[in-house]
């Protein structure tokens, strides 16, 4: 007997050694890849575009005169992106037919699940390609992140852009800022809005509004003299939209129409599959495609709407969705406890 109850103690101890070695094992594969994924990203922005600066300005060397011209940076183009020194960001957004937003993953949200401030980058497009034009940082409290959800959480967006025209240059000029508040979003009441104003003008651009609707989701966007502009609107049948909280809704396009007051369709607002690094991280890509008659302060009201969008459907809170589903395994077990199914030991 003596034997068999040390028999069993060891088979259970290395039971149990090989499972933990076993969970750390595949923890280790996730964020080998997740943080494999993250370094290409920082590769790509960073080590490639200071490369192509530097062969530039070797070329730009003449030899023959020994002087040294300024770095032509109109050539520079990096994955199908252009980056070109930006002098009128709202004179370079109105030359633009639509618009291209990527949120930027977090590391060390992505590490320890703690939400953090989320930024975004704007490409313009045109018959060239894609541009580099704006970049967007949330400004929100660490308690507003961690008690609210992303829909209901107030924050300020710092829209700005870089004169140097480098995406992963920290020092950003800020032209417009959205703000908006807290709210609950309950049926009818306190429903949630986003105010664009300008910085230095301290001008009113418009307001985006999340208005109340039986299914499909709808946004209303209002000009500087709060007369109805566009409709957003999408279908609530999309993938997208009814798996957002899990892998499948990454894999899904969803699609928002711009429609004019008369009903008419101009633009549309599309989330993209999601690619790279967008597969194990929580960040997202958006398309909008602008209205021909579309002036540049409707294009920037535009933008922010689009990141209004991400806010109230795709910005996935780890941890809020970890204590839900716990909460969603004790409610199930005590309705079986109660309807005569056996508790757990």
């Amino acid at each position: 007997d003596l034997f068999y109850f040390y028999d069993c103690y060891l088979l259970n101890f290395l039971c149990f050694f090989f499972f933990v070695i076993f969970i750390i094992f595949f923890i280790s594969i996730y964020y080998f890849f997740l943080f494999r994924a993250i370094v290409i990203r920082y590769i790509n922005n960073t080590i490639i575009y200071k490369i192509n600066i530097n062969k530039i300005s070797k070329s730009n060397v003449q030899t023959n005169d020994k002087t040294t011209s300024t770095p032509n940076t109109n050539n520079l183009i990096i994955a199908g992106y252009q980056y070109l020194p930006i002098k009128d960001p709202l004179g370079e957004l109105g030359n633009c037919v639509g618009i291209l937003i990527k949120q930027i993953p977090e590391v060390f949200e992505e590490l320890t699940g703690c939400e953090m401030e989320n930024i975004y980058h704007v490409y313009g497009s045109s018959t060239s390609g894609f541009r580099f034009l704006l970049k967007c940082r949330e400004s929100s409290s660490w308690c507003t992140r961690r008690c609210c959800t992303s829909s209901r959480r107030g924050f300020n967006m710092d829209i700005g852009f870089i004169a140097s025209g480098n995406p992963m240059d920290p020092i950003a000029s800020q032209f417009a800022r959205a703000d908006k508040g807290c709210t609950l979003g309950c049926c009818c009441l306190c429903r949630p809005e986003m105010i664009l104003t300008l910085v230095d003008t301290k001008e009113l651009v418009g307001r985006a509004r999340f208005v109340c609707t039986l299914c499909d989701p709808t946004f209303h966007v209002y000009d500087e003299k709060d007369i109805l502009r566009y409709i957003i609107t999408g279908s609530c049948c999309q993938c997208g939209l009814m798996c957002t909280h899990n892998k499948c809704g990454k894999f899904s396009e969803v699609k928002f129409d711009i429609i004019t007051p008369d009903g008419e369709k101009v633009g549309k607002v599309m989330k993209q599959r999601a690619n790279g690094a967008e597969y194990i991280t929580d960040a997202d890509s958006y398309e909008v495609v602008f209205p021909k008659d579309a002036t540049p302060r409707d294009k920037l009201l535009l933008t922010a709407v689009g990141l209004l969008i991400d806010y109230q459907y795709f910005e996935f809170d780890a941890d809020k969705e970890k204590e839900k589903n716990e909460k969603d395994k004790a409610v199930n077990t005590v309705t079986k406890a109660a309807m005569g199914g056996a508790m757990p030991v």
